[in-house]
């Protein structure tokens, strides 16, 4: 009886280590489910906001606009890390149902281990109003922007033309490092590189004009002398 009472705790025991362990394996299972759900979600959010990238100015803060297009460095808006900011379109807004346009203003950054998607209601904020938060990614220890201009890669970009791409990287405790090449539409690569038109330019052409008529040896008249009337 003692021999069968103690066989019966012993598997007694061995089931309920085996149940635990699949249990833990289960919800360890999960949490790796869920961070690469997380990522995606975060890919996702990224390539929308940089395939849909606007060439208008950036406004930060409320502030009087930059003639950036797009403003990436360290600690921007008060990243912990690497911060970039941009518009981009296609913010939709069916039939003009709220008073906003299509255009928003995005950034983003890291905070505390997170990394942060700022946005706004306007465009063109006004100051001391706070953009919306939205926690995108958590236990990040790195993110990084690089710019490609040209062969190169940037560590920041402060210009009013656009890069050729964006190379985000991102340190996860879990994850490891996962970086993405996001590159830009090739219209907007080339926006501000087109040269200013000449203002001195027209009249240049019109007095070359006019002193290449008054040379011409078809023309027998001078400048100045009267008209001969014809007989």
């Amino acid at each position: 009886m003692l021999l069968a009472t103690a066989i019966f705790a012993m598997v007694g025991l061995a089931s309920i280590a085996v149940l635990t362990s699949v249990t833990d394996s289960d919800s360890a299972s999960q949490e790796s489910t869920e961070r690469i759900q997380q990522l995606q979600r975060t890919m996702l959010m990224l390539e929308r906001d940089i395939m849909q990238i606007s060439a208008r100015y950036v406004r930060l803060e409320g502030e009087a606009a930059v003639k950036y297009r797009l403003y990436g460095e360290q600690y921007l808006l008060g990243s912990e890390d690497h911060g970039v900011s941009f518009s981009r379109q296609g913010w939709r807004n069916p039939g003009n149902i709220l008073p906003r346009s299509e255009v928003q203003l995005v950034a983003y950054r890291l905070e505390q281990g997170q990394l942060q998607r700022l946005f706004s209601l306007y465009p063109d904020a006004v100051t001391g109003t706070e953009p919306l938060t939205q926690v995108l990614l958590q236990d990040l220890t790195a993110f990084r922007v690089s710019y490609l201009q040209g062969e190169t890669w940037q560590e920041k970009w402060q210009d009013s033309v656009m890069p050729k791409a964006l190379k985000i990287t991102l340190v996860h405790d879990y994850l490891g490092e996962i970086e993405r090449v996001f590159a830009l539409p090739s219209g907007l690569v080339v926006q501000g590189t087109v040269a200013a038109p000449n203002p001195n330019a027209a009249g240049q052409n019109s007095g070359d004009t006019n002193r290449n008529s008054s040379a011409n040896p078809n023309n027998p008249r001078q400048p100045g002398e009267p008209r001969r009337r014809q007989r």
